[in-house]
């Protein structure tokens, strides 16, 4: 705690003098453990096939102070009311609606039931890597100027890619939605914007929504890694709206006129009260033991300040006893990311989702909340 807070002060003296985002510090409230930090919204229409992937992705985070909302949005398929009737699952619960009021009005419905400070939206035939919920937490307690997470997605189902989402940029977000809806935000951020617009049913509705939330001065964050996964089967909601893109977008600008009239100095003007907030105690809400997965065996720990080519040779050449907590201090690129989430689901690179001066607080609180015994550090002179 006291390095962090030395590292802290020194951050603030350093960018005094170097050009960036101006920087506050500012301690964040003390939420509960007995409230979800988290809550997730699954709407479901018609996809009871899934809905259980959906959730059993959830309850395998490494976060696990979180609820889940099934959101029942007038379902008429036989399978999927059976499935919903009688779903039980932990920490999960389902609300139906009296009639289909589609996809923007079904989170809505979730997320005023929902009791956690941060939202994510999950269709119900998506999936969660285990680690993105986690991360996106840590992202927005350390630093209370971001106010969306995203990360990349993994496109599964009749296609096989990879979606490189942006890195966020508020002028690039008014004319193309580079995110999707499982990005997590704050729900200070949807009551500030107004949700989402229920008049937007046929698509495009998240995309509205995150144009709303830079209008309000809300900054987001994209993680560098493939965190989200993406089912494509047939002609889905998505194909369907990019066929009509052009009558979406003409929706969009006459919904938010003031963005659309002068967007370079719009923009701009909200880009200038953009800052950094760094909290003093980034993990007053992520100390709890009993607020993550319990795994069976006590995990290895790896810290390593290897660069991408030699960890990357490191995983070709070597065997690693699992379950393993790898933590990396260097950024990598997809090759060694590819082969670290082979090896092991619990990979932390800290250049993407935490600024420098909470990296060693996080390791630490990272050893304590997995009981970590044995640790192994690799450094550079070992490449």
């Amino acid at each position: 705690m006291l390095l962090t807070q030395v590292l802290l002060i020194l951050f603030q003296i350093k960018r005094k003098f170097n050009p960036g985002l101006p920087l506050k510090i500012r301690q964040i409230d003390v939420w509960s453990s007995n409230t979800p930090l988290i809550s997730v919204i699954i709407p479901c229409y018609n996809h009871g096939q899934y809905v259980g992937e959906a959730v059993q992705s959830i309850l395998e985070q490494t976060w696990q102070n979180l609820e889940i909302i099934i959101v029942n949005d007038g379902s008429n398929e036989k399978r999927t009311t059976d499935v919903l009737e009688k779903f039980q699952r932990p920490k999960t619960r389902v609300l139906h609606l009296p009639q289909n009021m589609g996809l923007p009005a079904a989170r809505n419905a979730g997320i005023k039931a929902a009791r956690g400070k941060y939202i994510c939206c999950l269709d119900a035939d998506d999936r969660l890597h285990p680690t993105y919920i986690e991360k996106a937490i840590i992202t927005m307690e350390v630093n209370s100027g971001i106010s969306f997470i995203w990360a990349w997605n993994q496109v599964f189902g009749d296609e096989d890619r990879v979606w490189y989402t942006e890195q966020f940029d508020a002028y690039n977000m008014l004319f193309w939605p580079y995110l999707t809806a499982p990005a997590i935000f704050r729900k200070i951020a949807w009551e500030t914007s107004g949700g989402f617009r229920e008049e937007m049913r046929e698509g495009f509705e998240d995309w509205e929504f995150w144009i709303r939330l830079i209008g309000n001065g809300f900054r987001g964050h994209r993680i560098s890694e493939k965190l989200i996964f993406i089912r494509r089967i047939g002609q889905t909601f998505v194909h369907r709206a990019l066929a009509i893109r052009d009558i979406l977008f003409a929706k969009i600008k006459e919904y938010n006129p003031g963005l659309y009239t002068d967007p370079r100095s719009v923009i701009n003007k909200i880009e200038s009260g953009y800052c950094d907030i760094y909290n003093p105690s980034p993990f007053v809400n992520l100390r709890d033991l009993r607020n993550y997965l319990k795994l069976d065996t006590t995990p290895q720990m790896v810290i390593s300040d290897l660069n991408s080519e030699s960890t990357s040779i490191l995983l070709k050449q070597k065997r690693f006893d699992l379950p393993l907590i790898w933590v990396a201090k260097q950024p990598m690129d997809e090759e060694a990311l590819d082969l670290l989430y082979k090896t092991t689901p619990y990979v932390y690179i800290m250049p993407n989702f935490l600024p420098f001066y909470a990296r060693h607080e996080f390791v630490r609180n990272l050893m304590k909340v997995w009981r970590i015994q044995s640790v192994q550090r690799l450094n550079r002179e070992l490449s």
